[in-house]
């Protein structure tokens, strides 16, 4: 019997959707889907309910209140959060320079929904740290504060617990502001030492040569791998699959694909032949 492996085919048509719903008709340049919808996944923000923290001492201004609060609330149920981050989000290349080196979220606190469903832009910007089940408030800053050391300060300050992962002994030259500003033109990581001289590398895990967020890289890497060895474990169990098909339905070829289901976030294997579906354990 042989069995035709589909998966990461039907995984990248999955991934050509996802773009194509979001983006209309795109170009691939020199990408595949699974990368570019890896990387536009690490600019988004996974709707969950997650606990606001508030870094201490932190005071928000009496023009920002409403919108603060409709931020917060949105946050803690779990809401679709894209309305408050920037427009770029449309662009496919786009890339969140602040994200990718330091993960740190910027949102607008306007609280009018313009045409294009995002609010209007503001002044100032509230800086957020998202992590799995908290949402890190850090503070409100002007336009021109992404690579505002200040930033990391206070995560490091309130939260070290988010950073420990990252902490580093090189005792690398401490930088200044505008170092990081031009190095990141070049599109260069670079270690964050905080004013204890605790030394982290990139929060955000940092770009590649092209700008693009490391994650992106290692996101796709990842799913390829993961399916790759899911197929691996159906190969090796495969009369067992086919045993557990009560319909008893055969083929002397089995091909497998796979389909995801979004709203439980969950994969689903299918024997194309048959149309017999079945899981694997986590």
């Amino acid at each position: 019997m042989e069995v035709i492996n589909k998966i990461l085919d039907d995984y990248t048509d999955y991934c050509h959707q996802k773009l194509t719903e979001e983006f209309g008709t795109y170009s691939l340049g020199t990408y595949d889907p699974i990368y570019l919808y890896q990387r536009y996944k690490c600019r988004i923000i996974d709707k969950r309910p997650r606990i606001a923290l508030e870094a201490s001492g932190l005071s928000v201004p009496q023009i920002y209140q409403s919108a603060y609060q409709e931020i917060i609330s949105d946050i803690e149920n779990g809401s679709d959060l894209k309305k408050y981050q920037s427009r770029n989000l449309k662009k496919l290349d786009y890339d969140d320079d602040m994200l990718s080196h330091w993960g740190i979220q910027h949102f607008h606190l306007g609280q009018i929904i313009e045409d294009d469903g995002y609010v209007k832009r503001s002044g100032d910007l509230l800086f957020i740290h998202f992590a799995e089940t908290n949402a890190h408030i850090l503070g409100f800053f002007n336009h021109g504060a992404w690579v505002d050391l200040e930033i990391i300060e206070i995560l490091h300050e309130n939260w070290p617990q988010e950073l420990a992962v990252f902490r580093s002994e090189s005792n690398t030259t401490h930088l200044t502001e505008s170092d990081y500003k031009a190095l990141r033109k070049k599109n260069a990581n670079a270690n964050v030492t905080v004013q204890d001289g605790t030394e982290y590398l990139n929060p955000g895990m940092g770009v590649t040569a092209n700008g693009a967020p490391f994650c992106a890289v290692l996101n796709s890497d990842k799913m390829i791998f993961m399916f790759n060895r899911a197929f691996e474990l159906i190969r090796e169990n495969i009369v067992l699959i086919l045993e557990s098909d009560h319909e008893q339905r055969t083929s002397e070829t089995i091909t497998i694909g796979m389909e995801i289901v979004d709203s439980t976030r969950s994969v689903a294997y299918h024997i194309k032949e048959t149309g017999f579906k079945f899981t694997l354990p986590s």
